[in-house]
């Protein structure tokens, strides 16, 4: 029920009214205001709400009261009216136009449905503003998990795009109706800078290493569903895409060339009706090169080349479509095995589309262009490439084919000869030794040695150069053991993972806080190669340390790969380091001699 709040200034004295309700009478709706200058108007519209079932009575534009009768057909004007009336005449299919209607009732109706589409003051940059910081505190739910979670960025750039599309209708109409659309003066969030938490941005996107696909692939029961998943990491397909393969898609042009055509995808007419139809956008039909070992596994071991050409590629055994939800129950237990055997970090909710952004990651972590990687993906703009996956473009240093029959574990079908590149001066096979820092990491193929000091200087400064060497004077170079020299010298690149770092906090005997600089207690971040200190997979580690010396200090710190988990980790390390603090075993002597 709505209720009347009589408004008093600070001397207590009823300066307004206000009609305050629940939009549709739910614990969950947005509150709604009114405001009125006499008890007894206030009255009135309250009246009206509860006859329109806690929602704005019908006609009644807010802050300007009812309609006038001279100009009731302003009322065309009404947000919600020319919303609903623009999503009729869209060409767009039923399934999409009932989706955007749904998200104009959840999101945008309750805020905007009264509003003149005209008005400046209705729709402007300061109210568009201020709906987007309420969005962003909007809870939902995401993912098959029932918990309450931030709007993701993304579901707020489509509701911000869908309202913009609106009101651009009404710049473009004519006559023109406003002069211009507000939306285009709001700046919307980056992903990495909302949302963080549990997962935070990963919760939309979720990058898997080569290993966890892997080891993920192994806790499927159905062979069907192992080769689905390593198609989808070898190709970066979408569900739709590619369930919707034929056989006749998956083919060898010309020998040693493998691609798979996309030229259709299933789109959802009605909640359980579905039908073949176009790519997702124009780009979206698109020929994907394959490597030859994923054309090898598809045609010999999983039998497409024995399929009818029109069959599809992957179906649930009676040439039909697979449903999403069966799938997602194998794909749902396969990650809880995973888990349980500690193949997938627990902070981590893989679904199958985040094959699609860990293959992206493969390729971009090994160098491959955007434009690259935009054309396999297909999509319509390199700026959508570009904001989902730009921070992990680096140059380029090898093929992108060799590099997913890599990481999935595929043998090369011939193996080229090694060249005279590959031997040592004296005959010897070579070793290529980048040093960077005081290190030295030693690799059997030269390029990556390059890429490994190349990307060194780039992320850490300073200088780096690669040796040749042969494989006797590398093992006597080290010191040590010639055969336990020759098994440190890397087949391919070395693992990097970015992590999140904070501290030292440094406590004295007392347990009071030195401070040692200003940012000792501010979160950082930095790409950290297997071989350093801080490299780890974990989602956060924290470490307290007594250390001697005249000041007998002890030192807190954290780090690891999820920001909040390095942050209550940190919390817990410094309420470790007061509470031993005392306890310093170098306390006693001063200079721990």
């Amino acid at each position: 029920m709505a209720s009347v709040v009589p408004r008093r200034n600070k001397a207590g004295e009823i300066t307004s009214y206000q009609v305050k309700w629940r939009d549709g009478g739910r614990a969950s709706g947005d509150w709604q205001t009114e405001r009125f200058d006499d008890e007894d108007s206030a009255k009135v519209f309250k009246d009206a709400v509860d006859e329109a079932g806690q929602h704005w009575p019908p006609g009644w534009i807010k802050g300007q009261g009812y309609v006038a009768e001279e100009h009731a057909d302003d009322s065309q004007y009404r947000f919600e009216d020319w919303a609903r009336r623009s999503m009729e005449n869209r060409t767009a299919g039923p399934y999409y136009k009932r989706q955007r209607v749904r998200n104009l009732e959840m999101y945008i109706f309750p805020v905007f449905g009264n509003c003149d589409i005209r008005s400046t003051e209705h729709f402007s940059k300061a109210t568009i503003g201020a709906w987007v910081n309420k969005m962003r505190q909007t809870k939902v739910r995401r993912g098959s998990s029932a918990k309450l979670k931030d709007m993701s960025p993304e579901t707020l750039r489509l509701l911000h795009g869908l309202l913009s599309s609106i009101l651009k209708e009404a710049v473009v109409a004519e006559p023109p109706l406003r002069d211009r659309n507000p939306c285009d003066l709001i700046r919307l969030p980056r992903d990495s800078g909302h949302g963080v938490g549990d997962g935070s941005g990963d919760d939309q996107m979720e990058f898997m290493t080569p290993d966890e696909v892997a080891g993920l692939v192994d806790c499927l029961t159905r062979p069907l569903d192992r080769m689905l998943v390593r198609t989808a990491y070898g190709t970066g397909l979408r569900w739709g895409e590619i369930t919707g393969l034929a056989a006749r898609h998956v083919r060898s042009p010309q020998p040693g060339k493998y691609e798979v055509r996309v030229a259709r995808a299933w789109k959802r007419r009605t909640p359980g009706e579905f039908y073949l139809g176009p790519p997702k956008t124009k780009a979206g039909r698109r020929t994907v090169e394959i490597s030859a070992g994923l054309w090898q596994e598809l045609q010999e071991d999983y039998g497409l080349g024995k399929q009818d050409r029109d069959e599809l590629a992957f179906h649930a055994g009676n040439a039909e479509r697979i449903k999403h939800s069966t799938f997602s129950g194998h794909w749902r237990k396969a990650v809880a095995k995973a888990k349980e055997r500690g193949v997938i970090p627990e902070w981590k909710y893989p679904t199958f589309h985040d094959l699609r952004h860990s293959h992206v990651a493969v390729l971009l972590s090994d160098g491959h262009s955007l434009t690259y990687v935009q054309r396999r993906l297909g999509h319509e703009s390199i700026q959508t490439t570009s904001d989902r996956y730009g921070h992990l473009l680096e140059s380029a240093h090898t093929a992108a084919l060799a590099t997913l029959d890599r990481v999935m574990g595929y043998t090369p079908l011939a193996v080229p000869t090694q060249g005279a590149n590959d031997r040592g001066r004296d005959g010897k096979r070579a070793v290529h030794v980048a040093h960077i820092a005081a290190q030295r990491i030693a690799f059997w193929d030269p390029g990556d040695a390059e890429a490994m000091a190349e990307r060194w200087v780039r992320e850490h400064g300073g200088s780096a150069h690669v040796e040749q060497m042969t494989s006797d004077a590398w093992g006597s170079s080290t010191g040590g053991d010639a055969e336990s020299a020759l098994e440190a010298v890397r087949a391919q690149m070395p693992r990097r993972a970015w992590v999140w770092e904070v501290g030292p906090a440094v406590y004295a005997v007392d347990g009071s806080e030195v401070v040692t600089t200003s940012v000792a207690a501010e979160l950082s971040g930095s790409w950290q190669w297997e071989f350093q200190e801080r490299f780890t997979e974990e989602p956060a580690r924290q470490a307290v340390e007594q250390r001697p010396g005249s000041g007998t200090h002890t030192v807190a710190r954290a780090w690891g790969r999820d920001e909040g988990a390095v942050r209550s980790a940190f919390a817990a390390a410094r309420a470790e380091a007061v509470r031993v603090c005392g306890l310093n075993p170098y306390a006693q002597t001063g200079d721990g001699q």
